[in-house]
């Protein structure tokens, strides 16, 4: 990642992230870790609290990304309760679950935007292009 980003992360991804020293950003570590994957809503709360900072309509205002890694079922929540929240864009991977049939996919693509996961080089290529 760009050394001008930082890292919201909960659930299992925290343990790659943990193990990097990425220094911080004006004393802010650039990890920020909110606990389990159930603990998603902090983030859903601090992207919300971005938003009313900067004075934005919409979370999908600001410049942040969501990646889903699909590595266990809790994981469904999260990706549910940032859809009631009309978040666009988010990436899921690198499995999807059984589910997301073909046309379940396509109506989670052509409604929110949903990406698969795919290189972390091209993904965050894409994460800083705002794609």
């Amino acid at each position: 990642m760009p050394k001008d980003t930082i890292i919201l992360t909960a659930g299992c991804a925290k343990y790659r992230y943990n193990k990097l020293n990425l220094g911080d950003i004006g004393g802010i570590p650039r990890v920020l870790d909110a606990g389990q994957c159930n603990d998603c809503y902090s983030l859903a709360v601090i992207a919300m609290k971005l938003r009313d900072a900067f004075g934005l309509g919409h979370i999908n205002d600001l410049p942040l990304s969501f990646d889903i890694g699909w590595y266990e079922q809790k994981a469904v929540a999260v990706l549910l309760a940032l859809l009631h929240l009309q978040v666009k864009g988010i990436r899921l991977g690198p499995t999807l679950p059984g589910f997301v049939s073909p046309n379940v996919l396509k109506v989670l693509v052509e409604n929110f935007d949903i990406k698969l996961i795919t290189e972390p080089e091209s993904d965050i290529a894409a994460m800083m292009a705002g794609k």
